[in-house]
């Protein structure tokens, strides 16, 4: 197995990004379009041979269509003119997936920086290179956002006044690597000045109603679109979404994280950064009118670093550099983590237990040196785990409190704590 496909085995949630980048070209986007053909991806509409969808399938999709792209469209694009109203910050894409906005923003001559997990951004980086050509403002670099390191090496000395963009990725964190990001954020503001802006919690809110306005409040459409996005989350079954505070239905409770967290908060009205034409809407003024009824609702939520820090429940030290020693003895495979056990380290793992054999009959884990496991960590062992035949013969010792708290938060704790 090579590095890209231990990578997506470790995070397949990063296969989202394909479709966003799928539904921007279909709205019209021609420098997505140019991404779709650099990165060798198919167009909306066809599955991953290359051939047509079935014709009686094709006929719901394009029924559906404005729906899937609402979602994508206004927020890439509402985004993208509240970065233009920025003029002298630098964008930090975070996540950038294989947006085009780099791209976009080359032709303005912006600085641009789009951090992601590795497996895009071995991808995107060359592929954005291969339409603007050379451009040092405009860099890709593969991160972790639980890891500050990892972000923090993205950045020179001279960045100044970041604008960090974030755009679908604060859903696929537990309550630990929520507040881990948080904390990271914030240590790069108070470093280089700037803001965060948000639009994930808006989007959790109303998305619903954006769908249902789109499709004009149609019961028949609506539930046909409601059926298929579940069919469409099951295919990622073990990746638990909106599971931290940020989504809590109590927004005072989201709102005092925020100040515990150390930020305060400047709310902006997403329907003033609405494009004039919203492509999938184009020729039904009626549910164009409709959905910018609900974005008068919904909100860019904006971070910016207040003076003093209220630390939050689980905040995690991490000064241990990464290591890890294995050996296989009698059948027993034996590793020694240290450090941090996330998006960046977790494929070295795998690729070491994938490469012991086939004959492993044991596994021990010494994680008396380990300072955080993420969600990739934790996926990592439940391979590891679900492999044995005997899951009793499943040990991990020396455990934390830090990271105890994390395996019980998680309910991996059920299975990985005997």
């Amino acid at each position: 197995m090579n590095n890209q496909e231990l990578r997506e085995l470790v995070n397949p949630v990063f296969n989202t990004a394909k479709s966003c980048v799928q539904l921007v070209a279909a709205a019209g986007d021609e420098d997505a379009r140019r991404l779709l053909d650099a990165l060798g991806f198919e167009s909306f509409g066809t599955h991953g041979s290359g051939q047509p969808v079935p014709k009686e399938m094709l006929e719901q999709v394009k029924k559906l269509f404005p729906a899937y792209m609402i979602l994508i469209e206004t927020r890439f694009w509402s985004m993208n003119r509240l970065i233009e109203h920025r003029k002298d910050c630098q964008i930090v894409d975070l996540p950038c997936g294989y947006t085009s906005r780099g791209i976009h923003l080359s032709r303005q001559g912006r600085t641009y920086c789009g951090l992601d997990l590795p497996a895009v951004i071995d991808a995107i980086g060359p592929a954005a290179a291969s339409i603007i050509g050379g451009n040092e403002a405009i860099t890709y670099h593969a991160v972790d956002a639980t890891n500050y390191e990892s972000l923090e090496a993205a950045f020179s000395r001279d960045s100044h006044d970041l604008l960090v963009t974030t755009e679908g990725l604060l859903m696929y964190f537990v309550q630990s690597e929520l507040e881990e990001v948080f904390s990271n954020i914030r240590r790069l503001l108070r470093k280089y000045g700037g803001s965060w802006v948000i639009t994930d919690r808006a989007y959790y809110l109303y998305d619903k109603e954006v769908v249902a306005a789109t499709l004009e409040n149609d019961p028949v459409l609506t539930a046909m679109y409601a059926a298929v996005t579940n069919r469409a989350a099951a295919t990622t079954a073990d990746v638990k979404f909106n599971d931290n505070i940020f989504f809590d239905p109590d927004e005072a409770k989201v709102r005092e994280f925020i100040r515990k967290m150390g930020f305060k908060l400047n709310e902006i009205c997403m329907a003033d950064y609405l494009p004039e034409q919203i492509v999938s809407l184009k020729g039904n003024p009626a549910a164009d009118s409709a959905v910018r009824d609900v974005f008068k609702k919904m909100k860019f939520w904006e971070l910016t670093v207040a003076e003093k820090i209220f630390k939050a429940s689980g905040h995690i030290d991490i000064n241990l550099p990464f290591k890890l020693e294995s050996e296989v003895k009698d059948g027993s495979f034996n590793v020694s983590i240290q450090g941090r056990m996330d998006s960046i380290t977790a494929p070295e793992l795998l690729e070491k237990f994938q490469n012991a054999g086939d004959n492993i009959k044991a596994i021990h884990v010494d994680v008396s040196r380990m300072v955080y496991v993420s969600s990739a960590g934790l996926r990592v062992f439940m391979m590891m785990y679900r492999s044995l035949e005997n899951k009793d013969m499943f040990e991990m010792t020396g455990i934390s409190d830090v990271v105890r708290e994390i395996l019980e938060t998680t309910g991996f704790e059920e299975f990985l704590i005997h």
